[in-house]
């Protein structure tokens, strides 16, 4: 078993499925993926009006939702979908990390899904994505300092205890793809306001894209329920 959705969050309305992709290469995006981001980029500009927009779209509003449910203000913690949206539409194009999270990305603005991936080798699995303790382990993407995890909230947490990923928004360090990465964890993440065809989608244009560009082999290991 590599990855386990509790029934605690399938009821409060969180959707997810996951791709394991091994011999992946990873280093930097190039011209031709750009290119293709650009395009999704501005197909983004094209489906939206404003940023106000982006929020009243009834997935991204659903995030919101799901948010709330937990206690967050989606205001201050915006779901990693409306984030990656909202710079598409205003700059035209996506952040630049490498051509494994450039991918996944492309995905997300494309499917209106969220999604994240996690170094296979520097995890513990399998991987449940639970609602929260505070006694997980969680060091922010970015940072080498451990900060608190928080009870209640939804993450995604290694046998380990280890803290992947802090609801949709904020994912760890040690697990965080990199060009030494050759084998990968893909989660993909809906929510209620998602029909699971969409997630399904999500799931295969991921591995199309991932693919693609990085080459490997890819296996769904969990379907949304």
């Amino acid at each position: 078993m590599t990855f386990i959705g509790a029934e605690e969050c399938i009821r409060f309305g969180l959707r997810a499925g996951a791709v394991v992709f091994r011999n992946v290469h990873v280093n930097a995006s190039g011209p031709i993926q750009r290119t293709e981001i650009v395009k999704e980029a501005a197909e983004v500009r094209a489906r939206f009006s404003s940023a106000s927009a982006i929020r009243d779209d009834p997935m991204v509003s659903g995030f919101h939702s799901l948010l709330r449910r937990f206690g967050v203000n989606p205001k201050m913690d915006r779901p990693s979908l409306e984030r990656l949206l909202t710079f598409a539409w205003r700059r035209g194009d996506l952040p630049i990390i490498n051509n494994l999270v450039d991918a996944y990305n492309l995905v997300s603005i494309r499917s209106s899904c969220s999604l994240g991936a996690h170094d296979l080798d520097r995890i513990s699995l399998p991987v449940m994505l639970r609602l929260l303790d505070g006694t997980e382990l969680f060091t922010p993407l970015g940072s080498d300092q451990p900060i608190p995890s928080k009870a209640g909230e939804f993450g995604y947490v290694d046998v380990s205890n280890r803290l992947l990923c802090r609801l949709d928004i904020l994912q760890a360090d040690f697990s965080k793809v990199t060009e030494a990465t050759t084998n990968a964890l893909l989660i993909v993440e809906g929510t209620a306001a998602h029909a699971p065809r969409i997630i399904e989608q999500a799931l295969k244009d991921a591995i199309q894209v991932v693919s693609h560009y990085c080459g490997g082999k890819a296996e769904v290991v969990s379907l949304p329920q």
